[in-house]
């Protein structure tokens, strides 16, 4: 028997348990749709064995019956029969409290995991059970009497086993910490990189930028032992040369055994200098360039940083048939170029956030900030390039609360276009924390160009827990290996059945995540997908959760619903993101958080689903398009009474008190959340809605059902 601090007693000795046997009968049977039917015989026997658990709850009358758990085992794993707690006691973490009981005794048992088996559509246990580290292991058809499919979730327990656990969570199920990349890349350099770091060569700076983006863990660098033989070959006599105590700071990697570069060395040099490998010609330098390329392909690194234009000139067939990529050191320069105009921002409290490129004199303001943070001097300089106002290496922002740094990004420059790795800090003793957070983590989500996949890894300062909230709200997760990284992979388009097999390819070669290979019917938003992590294990996310991981990203599959809103223009300028037309007026508080709120009138609310597919018509009103302009998806809808409007409710809309009549009369309100929202690349106009039939002047003027077909009609003309 155990007492929880909330006055929850569990009862785990069957002599105890027994007392309370027709209680947990009556429960079980009070809801048969969830848990099924077992004859009381069962439950007596459970209880024999042990494996029946009772929550007492009390009050000033003494104990009484609050929940139960019935789980059968067989080692080495058990599997949850049924979970169950009074609907007048719940939200008081009952049914937390029977599982961690079961959790606490077969962790002692030696037992390796638990199983529990939900019906897929029923969307409330799934979530129970999501956010009790039970991931989804396999879909399975249930009995023929309803028809249902089945998940079967697994959670393993932290016992020592004989094999390693599978490493898989309910809070990363895609597996990013195990993604091929994940870690910083190592490159090797080439002599003539370490040759213009001299101050008087003309390619200096750019050396100098790939030790910055080195200092900004963007990458590690190394050489290969050739450097130095290559270094004492051109060496003069009696002349001391700094190159080689340069190279001796540096970590070295050996080059190939012999037979290894006899075998690449004709593969190489045919490819890279083909007329003077045919003509025998090659020359001793020919040949070192030869095997710096062979020491990376040697140790599988992931490429050789050179200025030579012969090798970079093959880079993509090096990449493709060695799995090497030979990289310029303009890569690891920033885009040259004026800085773009301030982003403001309205936060809640009226104030303004500005984001803008920081500037020399934001250096103080920038190292208290990451003091005030815990973050240590030398990391401040080296890491957060907190002093260096005019490296050429990286990006530096400033999130700016009414004039004061709030906030700061460092953004290396991008060696791999498919990647993004950022360090981000926010002043969280701010009224306007998560404003300030979402600002900076919007900026980095406007890098991503539309169409793109970019793996997105973060770093920030220990004990930002309001940054960490709102990135949750983003699709980052927190990195295991690294406990102040977060981590995502964003994807920037709409995958349909004729886009899936490059859209699938694109994720499979960037996220290392394989979704199947062909697209699956829709069935509902919390079906399960088969997905492949990068460690080759086996997944299954429902399609709603693996939206909001891959966010903007929508799966626009065969026989999924929608809902077509309309929304003047002077709205959707503010409501929805990526406008056309850049704006130098503060842009409105809906523009902040990834969910906005779209609010129409009371009788609207039966259109709204969870999970639709949520399509924008701009009105013709005001010059208007008079077209689809954007899709997005629906979170929930509900209604709210204008008297009880709070903040939370108008913020993320472009609506405030004094505008709610312009939707309607009625005083009741329907609130739709939505995210995920894109333009689409062509609007779709409204005599083509006509020809959808759902473009008629009745239907327009208000929120209306779309069919699955005319979903995919839409999708067809507008992407």
């Amino acid at each position: 028997m155990t007492t929880n601090k909330g006055a929850i007693t569990v009862l785990t000795d069957p002599s105890s348990v027994s007392k309370f046997l027709e209680d947990v009968v009556q429960a079980a049977d009070s809801d048969r749709d969830a848990l099924g039917f077992f004859s009381r015989s069962v439950y007596t026997d459970f209880c024999r064995k042990g494996q029946l658990f009772v929550a007492l709850a009390s009050d000033n009358e003494g104990e009484f019956y609050a929940g139960h758990l019935l789980f059968d085992i067989r080692f080495p794993r058990a599997h949850v029969r049924q979970i169950y707690v009074r609907k007048s006691h719940r939200g008081r973490s009952i049914g937390r409290t029977l599982l961690n009981e079961m959790k606490r005794m077969l962790t002692e048992w030696q037992f390796i995991s638990i199983h529990a088996r939900v019906a897929e559509d029923l969307r409330n246990a799934n979530m129970f059970w999501e956010t009790q580290g039970f991931y989804p292991q396999q879909v399975v058809v249930g009995g023929a009497s309803r028809n249902r499919m089945i998940v079967v979730r697994a959670h393993e327990l932290d016992t020592p086993q004989l094999f390693a656990s599978s490493g898989i969570s309910a809070a990363d199920p895609l597996g990013l910490d195990v993604a091929v990349g994940s870690a910083k890349p190592l490159y090797l350099l080439d002599l003539n990189v370490l040759f213009d770091l001299g101050p008087r060569r003309p390619r200096h700076e750019l050396a100098m930028s790939v030790f910055r983006a080195e200092r900004l863990k963007a990458c590690s660098l190394a050489i290969s032992s050739e450097i130095v033989t290559e270094l004492n070959r051109t060496a003069r006599e009696g002349k001391t040369d700094p190159m080689l105590a340069l190279a001796a700071t540096l970590p070295s990697f050996s080059t190939p055994p012999s037979e290894e570069w006899d075998r690449l060395y004709p593969l190489l040099a045919a490819l890279v200098f083909p007329e003077r490998h045919e003509s025998g010609s090659l020359s001793d330098n020919d040949k070192s360039d030869l095997l710096h390329l062979a020491t990376a392909i040697h140790h599988c690194l992931p490429g050789l940083v050179t200025s030579d234009g012969r090798i970079l000139d093959r880079a993509t067939e090096l990449r493709q048939r060695f799995g090497v990529d030979a990289i310029s050191p303009e890569l690891f320069q920033v885009e040259s170029g004026h800085p773009g105009s301030p982003v403001i921002h309205e936060a809640h409290s009226a104030s303004l956030i500005e984001v803008d490129s920081a500037v020399a004199g934001d250096a103080a303001s920038i190292r208290r900030l990451l003091t005030t943070l815990g973050v240590d001097t030398a990391t401040q300089v080296n890491e957060w390039a907190a002093t260096d106002g005019g490296s050429s290496a990286c990006t530096r922002h400033v999130a700016r609360l009414n004039g004061v740094v709030a906030g700061y990004l460092v953004l290396p420059a991008n060696i791999r276009d498919h990647e993004v790795r950022a360090h981000i800090a926010v002043a969280e003793d701010q009224e306007d924390a998560y404003e300030i957070a979402q600002s900076l983590l919007k900026h980095i989500l406007g890098i991503v160009k539309p169409e793109a996949v970019v793996r997105i890894r973060l770093n920030c300062p220990p004990r930002q827990a309001s940054l960490r909230e709102v990135a949750a709200t983003f699709g980052y997760v927190a990195s295991q290996s690294e406990s102040n990284d977060l981590q995502k992979i964003a994807a920037k388009w709409r995958l349909t059945e004729k886009n899936w097999a490059t859209s699938r390819e694109t994720l499979m070669t960037i996220g290392k995540i394989v979704l199947p290979d062909t697209p699956p019917v829709f069935r509902h938003v919390d079906q399960q997908l088969p997905i492949l992590r990068p460690d080759g294990q086996r997944v299954l996310v429902p399609i709603f959760q693996l939206e909001s991981l891959l966010a903007p990203m929508l799966l626009c599959l065969q026989g999924r619903e929608g809902v077509m809103v309309p929304i003047r223009k002077e709205y959707e300028e503010h409501l929805l993101e990526d406008s056309p037309q850049d704006s130098l007026l503060p842009h409105g508080k809906a523009q902040l958080a990834p969910f906005r709120h779209y609010l129409s009138d009371k009788k609207t609310l039966k259109n709204f689903s969870r999970g639709d597919l949520i399509f924008f018509y701009e009105t013709v009103k005001n010059k208007g398009a008079g077209a689809v302009i954007a899709v997005g998806r629906v979170l929930r809808a509900y209604l709210r009474d204008e008297e009880g409007m709070q903040t939370s409710d108008l913020a993320p809309s472009i609506l405030d008190s004094s505008r709610l009549s312009s939707i309607g009369v009625s005083k009741t309100k329907t609130i739709t959340v939505f995210d995920n929202m894109l333009r689409l690349s062509k609007p779709v106009p409204l005599q083509e809605l006509k020809n959808m039939r759902c473009g008629e002047a009745h239907q327009l003027i208000t929120s209306q059902r779309l069919s699955s077909e005319q979903v995919q009609a839409i999708l067809e003309k507008g992407l």
